[in-house]
């Protein structure tokens, strides 16, 4: 067992780099079938005759929502015999990307929820992990909360209601790396080199360890080990004020870990969380284990380089 979990980390993480390749590609943009063409399409072609020899490109790139005439219909038909695969533009571009185009995201393009068949194996995963990280976990919190009380003094944890799965709010533990916050004080965001972080927090959030308590959370069932960071109420409610689409992140259970935190920092005002957004709608969408399994891969290298902290 402890030769083969390192192995199949290593030929999982392979799979995900290869399915996940896009280097050589030959992509041709069908220009009449798109009404606006996104900007970087790099080296791709744009194709304006439906009689263009199709022989070269790996993709073509069309926009299936516009109407197709005859003659293009004739040739993507041709395109697609000779071995050339026929996508929509903006699947193509989200999945190299790793993230939606908020602008063409919809409710419909996420599966079926409660009849996911990965969802109760996604759960069995995350109390067996959990469980197993305990002997682990428990000494490391244990310490940590000494430096905490000898350095800052009591409360030991931070206590805070997020929004979870199906927009229920639940409490989320975590160990204090801030000033205790006095009574009445309105909630913000961190910002890079927050005076509110004291000295042991930095180390406590830059190597993630103030999230161990969280592992309680995971087994309560309010939390998962992989998916899309839970915001605090207030900033929740606000964020979909400004973004309604910010309220899908509350179909699968959030994590410790997910998509977006691997991909971009943690946002501080509403534009930051819609980027952040746009990463977590990928994961919710096309969520399954190979991209959970590269996620904890990509969480563990985060880790040990420390970046992405406020």
């Amino acid at each position: 067992m402890i030769s083969m979990f390192p192995a199949t980390l290593l030929v999982g993480f392979m799979v995900v780099w290869l399915r996940h390749r896009r280097v050589g590609l030959h992509i041709g943009v069908v220009r009449p079938l798109i009404k606006q063409v996104p900007e970087n399409m790099g080296s791709a072609d744009m194709i304006h005759d439906p009689h263009h020899d199709f022989g070269k490109y790996d993709v073509l790139l069309v926009d299936l929502h516009e109407q197709i005439s005859g003659d293009w219909a004739k040739a993507l038909s041709r395109a697609m015999l000779g071995g050339c695969r026929v996508r929509h533009i903006y699947e193509h571009f989200e999945e190299v990307a790793g993230a939606v185009s908020l602008d063409h995201f919809e409710i419909e393009h996420v599966g079926p929820v409660e009849g996911n068949p990965y969802r109760p194996i996604k759960r069995a995963a995350d109390v067996l992990a959990t469980v197993a990280l305990l002997p682990i976990v428990i000494p490391v919190i244990f310490v940590a909360g000494l430096c905490i009380l000898v350095s800052s003094g009591a409360p030991i944890f931070f206590v805070q209601d997020r929004v979870g799965r199906g927009g229920v709010p639940f409490r989320m533990w975590k160990l204090r790396t801030m000033r205790p916050v006095q009574d009445g004080a309105k909630e913000r965001e961190t910002l890079p080199g927050d005076t509110r972080v004291t000295a042991i927090g930095r180390f406590l959030r830059r190597t993630r360890i103030d999230e161990l308590p969280q592992l309680w959370n995971v087994l309560k069932g309010d939390m998962s080990l992989i998916g899309p960071r839970p915001e605090a109420v207030s900033f929740h409610n606000g964020y979909t004020e400004v973004y309604p689409k910010f309220a899908y992140r509350c179909l699968v259970r959030p994590g410790i870990s997910g998509w977006a935190q691997v991909n971009v920092p943690p946002s501080a005002n509403a534009d930051e969380a819609a980027l952040k957004l746009a990463y977590d709608l990928y994961y919710i969408k096309r969520q399954s284990a190979a991209l959970d399994l590269l996620i904890a891969l990509r969480t563990i290298w985060t880790v040990t380089h420390g970046s992405g902290v406020r």
